[in-house]
């Protein structure tokens, strides 16, 4: 009989030293990122918002670019090392601005965390014509990523993380 991992049945202990209570500022405590740049799509509400506040805290300056722009504000009007953008995936000329002018700006980019996704959609399609939650959460990513390429070579060892699935 094939083996399943229903209720975690195949899962076993890394020794990281973290476990299912473990929280992202006990992963990050102990580590400076002052000076680091952070750019965290959907960093301004769920998982996202609590990247976006973990990485601040840590001394990081993290760019938030958001579709709902009043949204983000309210959402961390109260952190410090923030920096809000308009950037909505589902529209590639907006993805493009975002990362011109980022680009202009000059700075390394030192972590990319896309995390920005949709879910459960009615059946629509991108400026492209391309169904929306494929062109968002996988196409949009990769094309903002290629986008900013340049200065994630400039971080010399820049880390890309994609969470959305």
């Amino acid at each position: 009989m094939k083996q399943n991992n229903y209720q975690g049945a195949l899962q076993q202990p890394t020794g990281s030293g973290f476990n299912a209570t473990s929280t992202a500022a006990d992963m990050i405590k102990g580590i400076d990122l002052t000076g680091k740049i952070a750019i965290v799509t959907g960093g301004n509400t769920g998982i996202g918002l609590e990247t976006t506040k973990v990485l601040a805290a840590a001394g990081a300056t993290v760019i938030v670019p958001a579709r709902d722009i009043e949204k983000a504000i309210k959402n961390l009007q109260a952190e410090h090392n923030v920096e809000l953008e308009t950037m909505d995936l589902a529209n590639p000329a907006s993805i493009d601005a975002f990362a011109e002018k980022f680009m202009a700006s000059g700075r390394p980019l030192h972590l990319l965390i896309d995390n920005a996704g949709i879910m459960w959609v009615p059946l629509r399609r991108d400026s492209h014509g391309l169904e929306s939650q494929l062109a968002t959460n996988y196409l949009a990513q990769f094309h903002l990523a290629a986008r900013l390429w340049p200065a994630l070579k400039k971080a010399n060892g820049a880390r890309v993380i994609n969470d959305v699935f």
